[in-house]
């Protein structure tokens, strides 16, 4: 009989406090899957990319570990782990990891309905709404919305598109902006053509970045930002860092301005 290497979890935990009370009108954004931490030099590479940042999305996120003391003593960022699952042996949780300059408002997290081949594990989504920056005649009390999530992989594309409909369902009952990104596992046409399907009927629209395809990645990007009711001001992919099998991403946005009255 062969011993379950993971166990699930499905939980949340807060860890370290926010600097601010708002988000905008200049937000900067990291995007990473990091690869449970396992390559050398991800504290490094990690600690230099967080530091003008306002929120941070991160997928293979781990807790449990040695470096679990940067994010329960920080000062500048409030974090939300939602763990999937756990290493038996290790105790290691894995899932996704949301850091924020500004405390969430609330927050909500689901696994995917099925689990991946020989393992068992489920992906996770974490969503949070975070305070905005109002301008003067917006009305006040606006949230962005962010999801952070790691779809499913090594399944059949119903199961993907289940995973994905369960992603998308979060943002049906947000009217106001919208930040989509993570780990979307679109390794073939038919899993991207599903995914920007989704995305248009939701009025989101793609942060286009200059990439630098990966083999391991069957030459596809897996990681892609969408987007509703902001400005995107930069991007930049980080191709010189090495230390997970995924480049982290740097994005600048710009809460909207209302239209001028004539």
């Amino acid at each position: 009989m062969i011993k379950k290497r993971y166990s699930k979890v499905e939980s949340l935990k807060f860890m370290g406090s926010a600097s601010k009370q708002v988000l905008g009108p200049n937000i900067e954004i990291l995007l990473w899957n990091v690869f449970k931490c396992k390559k050398k030099g991800w504290l490094k590479d990690f600690t230099s990319l967080i530091q003008d940042k306002d929120l941070i999305l991160l997928q293979e996120a781990i807790l449990n570990s040695p470096f679990d003391n940067l994010f329960h003593k920080s000062s500048q960022h409030q974090w939300i782990m939602a763990s999937s699952f756990r290493n038996v042996k290790t105790n290691i949780e894995t899932g996704v990891k949301t850091g924020s300059t500004v405390a969430a408002k609330q927050q909500y997290f689901s696994v995917s309905t099925h689990g991946e081949p020989i393992t068992q594990t489920k992906k996770m989504l974490l969503a949070a709404e975070y305070p905005l920056f109002s301008f003067e005649t917006l009305t006040p009390g606006q949230t962005l919305l962010v999801v952070n999530a790691h779809v499913i992989n090594f399944v059949s594309i119903e199961k993907f598109r289940a995973h994905l409909d369960q992603v998308f369902q979060t943002l049906k009952h947000h009217a106001g902006p919208v930040l989509l990104a993570g780990d979307f596992n679109t390794w073939n046409g038919k899993r991207l053509k599903y995914f920007n399907k989704l995305a248009v009927s939701f009025s989101l629209e793609k942060v286009d970045m200059i990439r630098q395809p990966r083999l391991n990645h069957l030459f596809r990007h897996l990681d892609h930002i969408y987007y509703r009711g902001l400005e995107v001001t930069d991007s930049f992919v980080h191709t010189e860092i090495h230390s997970s099998d995924h480049y982290p991403i740097s994005l600048s946005i710009r809460t909207l301005a209302p239209p001028l009255m004539t």
